[in-house]
């Protein structure tokens, strides 16, 4: 069976790089990895801040 070449093999993840991690192998879509960046930057806990501080206020 031949696999067209511009289709990324399934069993092919990709290497990744967060902060404060040494580099592996993942098989994590970008929007995920994106999503974890996100939370843990500065924006990311500011906002969990607020998400906490507006929760408290609701009761």
């Amino acid at each position: 069976m031949f696999e067209r070449a511009n289709k990324k093999s399934s069993n092919q993840g990709r290497s990744v790089k967060l902060p404060g991690r040494a580099p592996q192998h993942s098989d994590a879509k970008p929007v995920d990895i994106a999503r974890e960046l996100r939370a843990k930057s500065e924006l990311g806990r500011r906002e969990a801040k607020l998400a906490a501080a507006e929760a408290k206020k609701r009761g």
